[in-house]
């Protein structure tokens, strides 16, 4: 598909994937970064997106039909109660409407199933909306806006809800970022009990599915997941089992919380419209994780 597309959170976990994908597809990538380049990308273009001039000069000089965002608050410690979260809503928001008045067309918003009422197991796009934290509410907040005002704007607007994604490089403060560094150095890693079940997808496939979004030209919310319910503890114990180091797991040494719901998937009738099929298995998913991670510590000088 031709079109030239701006990508805002570029250089995040589903930057590279995305940009990968949408190359794929034969869009012309302009990435947006604070800094750095992004080697994947055609362009690169430097911005603040917090900033409004920052921000609008990006967007102005970028000439895009296409816009994928991703950007958002970063701090993966702190990204549910962060007050920057509120921040990030209004910058998104004006996102939308600069991408509009600079003539973009079409729009995909990266969300979140946070903002669903998770005492519903299987959650459709028509599942209403409980947020239980300042980030689910903060992409709540933006969403509602982007779909509501954007036939206003001249502007077709996704918004897609992703849910448990997984993949290479993940940083400290999300599941495998944090079982991977542990399981390496040769430490315990303390777990719930894990029977917790959750929607898994791996980071090229949500790049892929985030694609076909953008290119299918479907207004609303689309849920971005699986649809596949994975108990927790069996990502853990297949992602030990690949280390070598089973011994290591600890499971139901930590608690889980009181309202931890026990099982949340995707309903993906509306992705799979689009035509978007997974290529990634739970198992093949962790190996790419795994053998990401051994490359990286063997350019590193450390022996796996």
């Amino acid at each position: 598909m031709e079109g030239r597309v701006i990508v805002t959170g570029a250089g995040g976990l589903l930057g590279g994937p995305a940009i990968a994908a949408l190359r794929a597809a034969g869009f012309y990538v302009i990435a947006v970064s604070r800094s750095q380049p992004i080697a994947m990308a055609h362009e690169t273009v430097a911005a603040d997106l917090l900033d409004p001039e920052s921000r609008g000069a990006a967007i102005k000089a970028a000439l895009a039909t296409h816009l994928l965002h991703l950007a958002w608050h970063s701090g993966n410690e702190g990204r549910w109660t962060a007050p920057e979260n509120q921040e990030w809503a209004n910058a998104t928001k004006e996102l939308g409407r600069e991408f509009a008045a600079a003539g973009g067309r079409r729009a995909v918003f990266a969300g979140s199933c946070a903002e669903y009422d998770w005492s519903f197991p299987v959650l459709s796009e028509l599942t209403p909306l409980k947020p239980r934290t300042r980030y689910g509410e903060a992409k709540a907040e933006a969403g509602e806006w982007l779909i509501a005002q954007g036939p206003g704007l001249g502007l077709s607007v996704a918004w897609a809800r992703i849910f448990f994604c997984f993949g290479p490089n993940e940083p400290q403060g999300r599941l495998l970022g944090d079982l991977v560094s542990g399981l390496f150095a040769g430490q315990l890693v303390e777990c719930t009990d894990g029977l917790q079940e959750r929607d898994f997808l791996h980071t090229s496939d949500v790049g892929r599915a985030l694609t076909s979004v953008l290119a299918a030209e479907r207004a609303g919310a689309v849920n971005i997941g699986s649809g596949i319910a994975t108990p927790v503890r069996d990502v853990i114990r297949v992602t030990a089992e690949l280390i070598g180091r089973p011994d290591l797991i600890r499971l139901g040494a930590k608690p889980r919380a009181d309202d931890d719901p026990p099982k949340l998937v995707a309903d993906i009738a509306t992705l799979s419209s689009t035509g978007f099929r997974p290529t990634f298995g739970i198992r093949d998913g962790l190996e790419d994780v795994v053998d990401a991670a051994r490359e990286l510590l063997a350019s590193r000088g450390r022996a796996p």
